[in-house]
């Protein structure tokens, strides 16, 4: 259970405060994404052998981006929906193939249940109103795609207190590793083959230690 785990890292990358290496080129796939996070307030650059080096914003400071955050992957757009959805920003998430309708219902649940205002735009975009402060909430995800799942613990990064995710269908250890590199809180509970995650909001979330010399990150 890991929603594209690259994407994901370069995502937590632009939250963190400090410099992430990120070993995925900065072009390619992933320059919607890079571009996306870069107007959210994360400073991206070059490194050495293909590297991407990425300053992120830091928790509960991202940036009220100047234009919709465009994206090609549909999982992408999710992905960034949570990361945005308890800033009080407001924001379009637009997906150039178009997005997934039980996916983003459900997501669009997940944001009710927290008190965040946001709405499908037909099928290619989710518009946030932008609001003070989200709710930690309990959320049944049975039923609820990888990147849904992995949206709402993005948004449980920015939200004050516990959110609980329950009635997974799979292991998320592999998914919360993710997180956890990056200094979330995160605990997982396993009751008659079904998974659940609580995830504590608001935590320092840092760039992981990296053992390469200033001039590998150069």
């Amino acid at each position: 259970m890991i929603a594209s785990g690259t994407h994901l890292a370069i995502i937590l990358a632009g939250l963190a405060a400090g410099e992430t290496v990120c070993d995925a080129a900065p072009g390619g796939e992933t320059a919607p994404l890079l571009g996306a996070m870069n107007a959210l307030g994360a400073r991206i650059r070059a490194g050495r052998n293909g590297a991407t080096m990425i300053a992120g914003a830091g928790n509960g400071c991202l940036l009220q981006p100047g234009a919709p955050l465009a994206l090609n992957s549909p999982e992408d757009a999710l992905l960034v929906a949570g990361l945005v959805a308890p800033y009080d920003l407001a924001t379009r998430v637009q997906c150039a193939v178009g997005l997934n309708g039980d996916a983003v219902a459900s997501l669009l649940a997940g944001f009710a249940a927290m008190g965040i205002q946001a709405e499908a735009e037909g099928d290619g975009a989710i518009v946030f109103a932008g609001q003070a402060t989200a709710n930690p909430a309990i959320h049944d995800a049975g039923g609820w795609s990888d990147a849904a799942v992995a949206a709402v613990m993005l948004t449980a990064l920015g939200t004050p207190g516990i959110t609980r995710v329950g009635h997974l269908p799979r292991n998320p250890a592999g998914l919360a590793e993710i997180f956890v590199r990056f200094g979330a809180v995160i605990d997982i509970a396993a009751n008659d083959r079904r998974w659940s995650l609580a995830v504590t909001g608001q935590t320092d979330i840092r760039a992981p230690t990296d053992t390469r010399t200033q001039e590998d990150r150069a």
